[in-house]
């Protein structure tokens, strides 16, 4: 996990996990179990999710990128596995508590995965 790059930013507007090089998927049934009884987020669509945290809206989603991360898609119906997950930050302001929160879930993504983060976006790791 070296080559991930871990680099201290500002705050955007989503965190992306993905295994190295993106070249090691996971079926999708197997996120959306993780996502949902785990992690305790509500399904809303398709490699789409949903949680409250701390009064904010925390959304993720999976995706499958190509071996450069990019990836385009009019719908997530129908993908079998994917590579890239994104939690998507909530509008408000993140004070430290909801920090914490977003900070462990996208630690336990990643370690469930064996996934990097690619940057960690000034959350406490």
């Amino acid at each position: 996990m070296s080559s991930c790059r871990r680099e201290v930013s500002e705050v955007y507007d989503y965190i992306s996990i993905h295994s190295m090089d993106y070249s090691k998927s996971v079926k999708t049934e197997v996120l959306e179990q993780f996502v949902v009884e785990t992690l305790g987020f509500e399904q809303t669509g398709p490699l789409r999710f949903s949680k409250a945290l701390y009064g904010a809206h925390v959304g993720l989603k999976g995706l499958s990128a190509n071996s450069n991360g990019s990836y385009a898609y009019y719908t997530l119906e129908g993908i079998e596995a994917v590579n890239l997950v994104e939690v998507i930050l909530p509008a408000t302001k993140i004070d430290e508590p909801l920090e914490r929160a977003i900070t462990g879930l996208v630690m336990a993504i990643a370690g469930e995965f064996g996934w990097c983060i690619d940057e960690d976006h000034g959350l406490d790791t």
